[in-house]
């Protein structure tokens, strides 16, 4: 995607424009255009050679964080600290007192302070309603996410440094720094960028929410109507921000023009649209592989993860887990072909697509970041670090469990209906059902691949009901063959029951 910028970055408080943070490519180019302007060459060579080092600085803004061998909280510490004007923050959770502790200090001293919370978040983090007690407690102004699903944010915008920081990490201490290198970590890529582009995007979005008073109420220390701080900034093209933008649909249409190959990592898959399309891109002979998280494969409070997962693998996908001691919690896509990244704070799942609020980058003009992520990715993959630690292992579906019959309610049992309707738990891995039934104790397979559907709840049962009356005064055989997406199978004990007249 092509870019323009502005020539400069306006102040928030429209006191003092400051000069756009330029690339070499546009330093140079404002250098001869200067040049060009009257023969001032002196005075081309002095503003270039300043945009230059300007530039240089900007660089060093611009970075993605490993929080598997890096400690990615210092350098958002050092934000906060530096910070003399605002700091907005968004979180689904925040257990990290430090955090809380550098940035009361900055409100203390007079640096405006904003905060989106989600108090559902403390659901997730024993520790995240103690901290928005002591946010509120120290009098920094906070709203709540109040619609039916979450505030998903994990950023932090400093508006007097012109910097922004997102990924999909939450702000816990162990998502920002390894316990152990390359073996105890959470697996993220932390984005701080000084990109005007960016950065203004995320102004106008926090504005919009802060504003809001149909999906955000006031939490805290809000003694008049919220207000924006900044300028109705344009979003930039490249960013997603759902539920006002689809992130399946605007994935989904670059799998489908991928021409290479595609690398995924990925913490939670629970939307079969983008299994499909994962799996149409393999069919059409695009390699792609996957790394994920085996908590959530099995989960059952996510049944659909192992679902989808076991599909892609049976679809030709090549997966790895997680080996390492930590959480692989990341959200990342490799286009290789598109020169694409896209990363953020959605997962593959239908609330990160269109009803939670998330933030993603769809990355296409900038070749570095697509480096670091493949260099990431591979090491991963391949186990390649300089520990020499394994971070993944190959990937081996799961059977489901064994099927529990409920009715009838006893093996043997006599004077039984000639209506036959069997009645089974199926578990929560199990989808497809094989029913063998007859006369004989060795039953025939009379029906294959049944689509009931896994057992999303203790107390969710399948059940087949025999399409014909039975024969009285007959003993009959049954068993049940559970089945997963991957055609892993699990098989249930061979029961009978006798018919009465």
């Amino acid at each position: 995607m092509s870019r323009t910028h502005s020539n400069f970055f306006p102040d928030r408080r429209g006191i003092e424009p400051r000069p756009l943070l330029l690339t070499p490519n546009y330093a140079a180019a404002a250098g001869i255009a200067l040049a060009l302007d009257g023969g001032m060459m002196r005075m081309a060579l002095c503003v270039c050679g300043l945009l230059v080092l300007i530039s240089g600085q900007a660089s060093a803004l611009e970075r993605l964080c490993d929080p598997s061998v890096e400690n990615c909280r210092t350098q958002l510490l050092s934000l906060i600290d530096n910070e003399t004007q605002e700091i907005d923050v968004g979180f689904w959770f925040l257990e990290d007192n430090h955090y809380v502790q550098h940035i009361v200090a900055r409100f203390n001293a007079g640096v405006r302070v904003r905060l989106l919370v989600d108090p559902r978040g403390s659901a997730s983090s024993p520790f995240n309603q103690g901290v928005l007690d002591a946010f509120a407690s120290a009098g920094i102004p906070m709203r709540k996410r109040v619609t039916s699903s979450i505030l998903h944010w994990k950023m932090a915008l400093f508006g007097g440094q012109h910097v922004v920081e997102f990924s999909g990490a939450n702000f816990s201490d162990n998502a920002w720094h390894p316990v152990s290198p390359y073996t105890n970590y959470v697996d993220e890529s932390i984005y701080f960028t000084n990109d005007p582009e960016i950065v203004t995007s995320f102004m106008r979005k926090f504005d919009d929410s802060w504003v809001d008073t149909t999906s955000f109420a006031d939490y805290a220390n809000i003694t008049n109507p919220p207000a924006r701080s900044y300028p109705a900034y344009s979003i930039y093209p490249s960013l997603n921000f759902p539920p006002s933008q689809s992130y399946a649909t605007r994935s989904i249409s670059l799998y489908g023009r991928e021409t290479s190959a595609i690398d995924v990592i990925m913490y939670r898959i629970t939307q079969q649209s983008h299994s499909d399309a994962i799996a149409a891109a393999v069919a059409r002979g695009i390699p792609v592989r996957l790394i994920t998280e085996p908590n959530e494969y099995r989960n059952p409070k996510r049944v659909w993860d192992a679902w989808n997962v076991d599909r892609m693998w049976k679809a030709g996908v090549k997966i790895r887990m997680r080996a390492h001691a930590g959480l692989n919690h990341q959200k990342s896509v490799i286009l290789h072909g598109l020169h694409t990244v896209i990363f953020g704070s959605s997962n593959w799942s239908s609330p990160s697509d269109r009803s939670q609020q998330e933030h993603n980058y769809f990355v296409d003009d900038k070749a570095w970041m697509v480096a670091w992520f493949t260099d990431q990715f591979n090491r991963k993959w391949n186990n390649s670090n300089p520990a020499g630690a394994i971070e993944t292992k190959a990937f081996t579906p799961l059977p489901p469990d064994a099927p529990k019959y409920k009715t009838p309610s006893a093996n043997g049992a006599t004077g039984a209906s000639r209506t036959a309707r069997l009645v089974w738990y199926g578990g929560p891995w199990a989808h497809d059902y094989d029913i063998y039934f007859g006369t004989s104790s060795t039953p025939p397979l009379y029906t294959a691949g049944k689509r009931l559907g896994p057992s999303e709840t203790t107390s969710q049962t399948q059940s087949y009901t025999i399409p014909f009356t039975l024969a009285p005064h007959t003993t009959y055989y049954f068993r049940i063959v559970s089945k997963t997406a991957a055609g892993k199978s699990a098989s249930g004990a061979t029961w009978s029951f006798t018919t009465g007249g």
